[in-house]
């Protein structure tokens, strides 16, 4: 029941970050459509750092909702690795499978909090880790 509302969290903060990055990227193209020199406005760079924001706080209350303790190996991992399966999902597939990548991704870290199933979330994690980077780097 935990692994799955982790999921669900996640899930949604995914989709979400997608949203905001894809829409500070289609703002900067419709105001820099007609500028001929180089123009870049704040959103695209200010949509990774708010994305980030926005995903920490939600995994911090989704993970105490949940009784998970949101320690050193559950938080960064979720947060830092994350864009590598994302990204390469994004850019093979599209935004629907790169949600639920997203998904599998924080439940597959969620279960490293639990002695029992810590194995199975390393391997998920990890599997899903080297099929990104191989993907991204072809």
């Amino acid at each position: 029941m935990r692994v799955t509302g982790a999921a669900a969290t996640a899930a949604a903060l995914t989709y979400l970050s997608i949203r905001l990055v894809q829409g500070a990227y289609a703002y900067d193209a419709r105001v820099c459509a007609d500028d001929t020199s180089v123009c870049l406005t704040p959103w695209p760079v200010l949509s990774f750092p708010a994305s980030f924001a926005i995903a920490l706080v939600g995994l911090i209350v989704a993970y105490r909702l949940l009784g998970i303790r949101p320690g050193l190996t559950v938080i960064p991992p979720t947060l830092l690795l994350a864009p590598f399966p994302l990204d390469a999902t994004l850019s093979t597939v599209g935004k629907w499978p790169a949600v639920v990548v997203g998904a599998v991704w924080a439940a597959g870290v969620a279960l490293t909090a639990w002695r029992p199933y810590r194995i199975l979330g390393l391997s998920i994690a990890a599997a899903l880790l080297l099929a990104s980077l191989v993907i991204l780097w072809r």
